[in-house]
Parts: C-alpha cells; sequence; structure tokens
C-alpha cells in the first residue's frame, strides 16, 4: 500500500492500495488518544536509535575555530519521541538504546528517562562500542521481544533508522515466524490481538521509504493478513510538529472496534457517498473510491475532513 506523507487531522495514517480494476482500496485510522490505546494493564516502551556509520553525521558535530556546529537531528527527534512514549508506558519511563554497532549487529544502552529526562537526554551517539559497519535489524527486534515485551501486556518499540536495512530477509523470516506464535496466543487466549508493534521511522533525506513500507507490509497476501500487523512506519523529515509525530508513532496502533464517532459517510471526490458507517465510525476503516480519484471527504455530525490523496494516484 502507498502511504499518505500529510494526512489531513484528526486522519493519523492513511493508505492506499490500487486494485486489478483501477478502483482504490483506502485504509485510514483517526488519531488515538495514548491512554485509549493502553489501557489499565502492563504496558512497555522502547526507543532505539540507529547509530549505523552512514546515519553518524545526523547526530551533529561540535563546531570549532574552522567550521560551524552541524545540528543534531537525531537527538531532536529523540527528544520528542521518547517524552511523547512516557506516556503510554505503565512507569512512565522509556528505555532508550542505540543499534547498529559495531559490524552492524550490537546494542548499547543510553538510559531510561521520565518525560523530563526526555527533554535532556544526551542523544550524541555511542559511548562504549564503535559506529556500525551495518545496520542489521533482527538483533534488536530479538533484543525488544526477549527484554522489553517479556511480562508485558502491551509493547510499543520505536525504531529509528536511516532507512538502508541489510538484514531484511532475515529480519522478515523472524518476524513471520514471530506472528504464528502470537496468533496462537490469540488463540489461547494468553495474549491480546495488536498489542505487540514496531514502529520504523526513517530520518533524514536518504530514507529508503519503499523499504520501510516494505515491513509495513509484509503479512499482505499471507495466512497472517487478517491477523497480524507488527510494523508501522513514518518519515521524520516530515515532522513538522509533536501531532505529526503522534500520527506516524501511534496511527496504525488504532482499531476497527473503537467508535469514535456516532455515524459517518464517506464521500469520493465528486461527492458521490461510498461508504456508510450508520452505526458508528470506527477508529480504523476500510473503503473503496473509484479509480482516478484524487480525494475522500470523511462526514460526521461534528465535521468534515477532506483528504487529498493525489499524490498517489496516477
Amino acid at each position: 500500500m502507498a502511504k499518505i506523507t500529510r494526512t489531513v487531522r484528526p486522519l493519523a495514517d492513511v493508505n492506499v492500495l490500487k486494485q486489478p480494476d483501477g478502483s482504490l482500496e483506502v485504509v485510514a485510522c483517526i488519531m488515538p488518544k495514548v491512554e485509549d490505546l493502553v489501557g489499565e494493564g502492563e504496558s512497555r516502551v522502547c526507543l532505539a536509535l540507529d547509530a549505523s556509520r552512514s546515519i553518524k553525521e545526523m547526530y551533529g558535530e561540535e563546531g570549532d575555530v574552522f567550521s560551524e556546529p552541524k545540528p543534531n537531528y537525531v537527538e531532536k527527534v529523540a527528544r520528542k519521541l521518547g517524552s511523547i512514549l512516557t506516556e503510554a508506558s505503565k512507569s512512565g519511563t522509556v528505555p532508550m538504546l542505540y543499534w547498529a554497532l559495531g559490524q552492524g549487529d550490537e546494542t548499547e544502552m543510553i538510559g531510561e528517562f521520565d518525560e523530563d529526562g526526555c527533554d535532556t537526554a544526551p542523544i550524541t551517539g555511542p559511548k562504549k562500542k564503535k559506529w556500525g559497519k551495518g545496520t542489521h535489524l533482527l538483533p534488536v527486534l530479538k533484543h525488544i521481544v526477549d527484554e522489553v515485551d517479556k511480562d508485558s501486556e502491551w509493547t510499543l518499540a520505536v525504531i529509528i533508522t536511516d532507512g538502508f536495512i541489510q538484514d531484511e530477509e532475515d529480519s522478515k523470516n523472524y518476524c513471520m515466524e514471530l506472528g504464528k506464535k502470537l496468533v496462537k496466543q490469540y488463540e489461547d487466549g494468553t495474549r491480546a490481538k495488536d498489542t505487540l508493534k514496531f514502529v520504523l521511522i526513517g530520518v533524514g533525506q536518504e530514507v529508503d521509504a519503499d523499504q520501510l513500507e516494505s515491513f509495513d507490509d509484509m503479512f499482505e497476501g499471507t495466512d497472517l493478513a487478517e491477523e497480524v500487523d507488527l510494523f508501522s512506519s513514518g518519515i521524520a523529515a516530515h515532522m513538522k510538529d509533536q501531532d505529526d509525530i503522534l500520527g506516524a508513532v501511534f496511527g496504525e496502533l488504532m482499531t476497527e472496534d473503537k467508535i469514535v464517532a456516532p455515524n459517518a459517510t464517506i464521500l469520493d471526490d465528486k461527492g458521490q457517498e461510498v461508504k456508510n458507517y450508520s452505526d458508528g465510525l470506527p477508529g480504523k476503516f476500510r473503503f473503496r473510491l473509484p479509480a482516478g480519484c484524487k480525494s475522500f471527504t470523511v462526514h460526521t455530525p461534528r465535521a468534515d475532513v477532506t483528504q487529498d490523496i493525489s499524490e498517489v494516484v496516477p
């Protein structure tokens, strides 16, 4: 599915998939409240920062008598994300770590911070290990599953990267097996559905957006398509304010069970109704648009929201 890069609030996430007949399948999510996602159970979060050589310059440099200082882009984004993530953690804290160190498969803890601590967290790069020679996602996924998600009822891990992931196939194979285990837990009643999520956030101008989206869509066309959705993704370059960050991190976590409006209708760009939600608009909803449609409108009793999708429609 093609992701819309700039959504109109309260839409947090909009994806469009062209069908064989030319029509467009749209999956949209409303911006959720963090407390509605987490509930009362044990919830944990994690923020993992790419520390491979390819992203090193984004950590900035101090100036000297010969050169101007360079901005620390990663620190700016990490502090904002960390502060938001503390709201979703039962403990009110977020552990941060560097990943993709050494040969690309090592990690280093930065620390665990509360909301105030995130505002001043020193995100300047690894102190004990060397900048990575590659970017291997699998080790940090295993760390999150084995350490962060252990005994948790709801886990959210945000992983910042420059988008070039070298062990894509191994990572997806691991996640496919993880998905099968999660489905078994759903069936056994030992875990609720949609309670583990990895959010990949690409930083900078060299982000491989297609690769990030491939993780986002990895279960489509498989037997797990309706049961498992481990990944969502976003681009930090488009995060101009806190709402944009929230949209990228939390957008796809909204579910079809959460009703956000008493009723709604979806209109195409000609004003024709394509879907009616007379019993309530869910936080995550799907509908079809005719071929060539460039926008849609969500009409509710309180307001109308029109979303342009022309960036992904030929």
